[in-house]
């Protein structure tokens, strides 16, 4: 999947097309630093305050993916036709062969977005065991007994985790085990996950000693640390004031407001409230 990001930026690149459209003064620091990221195949971590874009960095990358790519019909972690990771997918392809149906996803839902809070749990994120299909008469070290969560269901994709620091140190070391040693661990059961999918995380320097912070082993995952900011000119404030303003409806002549001559300001103040 990072190959396909790899070799969709340089397509765009090598024409000569500007990269994010609606992403204003970034053009010769924070952009640099993304494109790098992606063509070293690297994890990202976005390091910025609030308000610098960086989720909107995030959803603009979503772009660069395929229009639609294949996938095995049904499969619940958007298993590739020619290599399948899970037991059903596995088991279907030896039963099936090139019989094996095939569905097509775009790229909306090779995209998912998480806000990490404090109660986020393992099974948000990597899955838990299903009791239902336990009741059916499934043992529990059996990976068909699994519901996926977050992460495994956008294989070959891009998760998005805001605000990285707020996750439980437990819960980040979920996510370093099924990004470096490949594998999934639920109620003290391993299951073999090689998923293929770019994980992007944001984080709030300011908020390190406040809320929390990222563990070593997993800030060591992330290859590329790119730091955003705020607007340097008042040119790129203004550009991102125009991109972002709502136009009103109404005439913004029919929106004057009637002062009364002479009225001390903390009069008009409470008139304006009122109104």
């Amino acid at each position: 999947m990072k190959e396909e990001l790899r070799a969709n930026l340089l397509a765009t690149l090598g024409r000569g097309e500007q990269l994010f459209p609606s992403i204003v003064g970034f053009d010769t620091s924070v952009l640099p630093a993304l494109e790098r990221g992606i063509l070293a195949g690297h994890d990202l971590i976005l390091l910025g305050e609030r308000g610098q874009a960086k989720t909107r960095l995030i959803r603009n990358v979503v772009g660069l993916l395929d229009e639609d790519a294949p996938a095995i019909a049904g499969c619940e972690v958007n298993d590739h036709p020619y290599r399948p990771i899970c037991a059903r997918c596995r088991a279907l392809v030896a039963s099936e062969g090139d019989a094996v149906p095939v569905s097509w996803i775009g790229r909306d839902q090779r995209y998912a977005e998480k806000l990490a809070t404090p109660d986020t749990s393992v099974a948000d994120l990597i899955g838990d065991v299903d009791p239902i299909r336990v009741a059916e008469g499934r043992y529990l070290a059996d990976e068909l007994t699994i519901h996926y969560g977050l992460i495994p269901r956008t294989n070959r994709g891009i998760v998005a985790i805001n605000e990285l620091p707020d996750l439980p140190e437990r819960i980040q070391v979920a996510l370093f085990n099924i990004l470096e040693e490949r594998d999934v661990q639920i109620r003290g059961y391993r299951i073999r996950l090689p998923l293929d999918l770019l994980l992007v995380v944001t984080a709030n320097p300011e908020d390190y000693t406040h809320r929390g912070r990222i563990v070593s082993p997993l800030k060591d995952r992330f290859g590329t640390q790119v730091r955003t900011h705020y607007p340097e000119t008042l040119t790129d404030e203004i550009r991102i004031m125009d991109q972002e303003a709502r136009p009103l409806e109404d005439d913004p002549a029919d929106l004057a407001l009637e002062l009364p001559l002479g009225a001390p300001a903390t009069d008009l103040g409470g008139q304006h409230q009122q109104q």
